[in-house]
């Protein structure tokens, strides 16, 4: 099935699944990467149409919000990124603070650049065309109230590391996410959004407070805090394909992700 057939599919079943009696209250937290001209990068001016629905529409919240509260509203909304590129600090940066909003950068913390920017490298996972963040721009986001998470020193999938790896990967990017930092980091995104109980269990045991995942769903106060789930934005998607996954149209595909993870 090609991209734009699964794009139709996952309307389609949107329309289907909004038949079903809405939620009252809704708090989700959203996953970007990059946005800008890149190849896979969300354009500006879309990324600031999606923003300025979320500021106007909804109660934007920061995720020590998302993971720590009681839902107060009928739709609240975190906005994080993985990986930490520049396009971040140039791009969705202006537009946020413009808004009065902030957002969570988990940082691939090898590749964060003192004086010059660390290009991406796809065959290791990254989009494609991007630059990383310097750590001076990291700060800067700290500065202005964004908060700051670990995604792994490198861009590696942990699944299918030993547990030497894992730990090293997972107290080294801590470290230097908490050279910054006035406190600990207790934020971890899983790269690709993989993880196993072994996996989740070494994060805790690193330090971590709680682990983000690629899973699409809202934030329920049952969360597990080591599999929270977070519904990723897509270049491919239009803004009424985004409104839609905001009020809860494509939650079916949770049930979709833990088919395929049940074969896999």
């Amino acid at each position: 099935m090609s991209d734009s057939d699964t794009l139709l599919l996952k309307r389609a079943l949107g329309r289907a699944w909004n038949l079903a009696p809405a939620k009252r209250e809704r708090r989700i937290v959203l996953l970007y990467h990059a946005v800008g001209d890149g190849d896979w990068a969300i354009a500006t001016s879309d990324f600031a149409m999606q923003m300025e629905w979320i500021a106007t529409r909804s109660r934007p919240i920061a995720l020590v919000q998302a993971l720590n509260t009681e839902v107060e509203q009928p739709l609240e909304i975190a906005v994080t990124f993985d990986d930490g590129y520049g396009s971040i600090s140039a791009n969705a940066y202006p537009v946020l603070k413009s808004l009065g909003m902030t957002a969570t950068v988990f940082l691939n913390t090898a590749y964060i650049g003192d004086r010059e920017p660390t290009t991406s490298k796809p065959e290791q996972g990254h989009y494609p065309g991007e630059c990383f963040l310097l750590w001076r721009e990291v700060d800067q986001l700290l500065n202005a109230g964004w908060i700051m998470g670990s995604h792994g020193d490198l861009h590696l999938d942990l699944t299918r590391q030993t547990d030497e790896i894992v730990l090293r990967e997972l107290l080294e990017s801590k470290r230097k996410v908490e050279r910054l930092t006035p406190g600990a980091c207790g934020y971890f995104a899983y790269t690709w959004g993989r993880h196993t109980a072994r996996l989740r269990s070494l994060v805790a045991e690193a330090g971590y407070r709680w682990g983000l995942t690629g899973k699409h769903g809202e934030v329920r106060s049952n969360v597990d805090c080591y599999a929270i789930p977070r519904i990723n934005i897509d270049k491919s998607y239009t803004f009424e394909d985004f409104k839609a996954i905001l009020r809860g149209d494509w939650d079916y595909l949770r049930f979709v992700q833990a088919w395929r993870a049940a074969r896999s």
